[in-house]
């Protein structure tokens, strides 16, 4: 990925802390993983207005996916051209870019392991730390 990337991310004052409203756009299946991020993100204290959208395109992306790979499941990876010869399903180029977007915002929005291990993505600390950023109670 080119460019620079935040080195933190920092609890927002007056950030959201409420449920918010899934978005018109979000496909209505979407709407226990959209519940899912809001409150984790709330709960670090990293939720804004802006983050929203974020939010939204990280699930619309995610519901693609699992679009094409139904699509796939149902057609089977190759389809046949007007002439009869075998070409990758259509769906694949679809399904390639929305997963880069995938990786891409939940880097972003700090929903792996390895992104919340960048400084700032865990949000405040809670109970103190100890041992060099591990958290208060964890012998290393």
């Amino acid at each position: 990925m080119r460019g620079r990337r935040p080195t933190e991310l920092k609890a927002i004052e007056g950030g959201l802390s409420g449920r918010a409203a899934l978005p018109a756009d979000v496909p209505k299946v979407m709407r226990s993983e959209w519940d899912r991020i809001v409150s984790d993100l709330a709960s670090r204290k990293l939720l804004t207005p802006a983050t929203l959208g974020t939010v939204a395109a990280y699930l619309i992306a995610r519901w693609q996916v699992a679009e094409c790979v139904k699509a796939i499941q149902q057609d089977g990876a190759f389809v046949r051209t007007k002439q009869g010869e075998p070409k990758p399903h259509p769906a694949h180029g679809v399904m390639n870019k929305a997963n880069e977007i995938v990786a891409r915002l939940a880097a972003e929005l700090g929903l792996t392991p390895a992104a919340r291990s960048r400084r700032g993505l865990a949000g405040p600390a809670e109970g103190g730390e100890a041992n060099d950023g591990a958290p208060a109670g964890l012998d290393l």
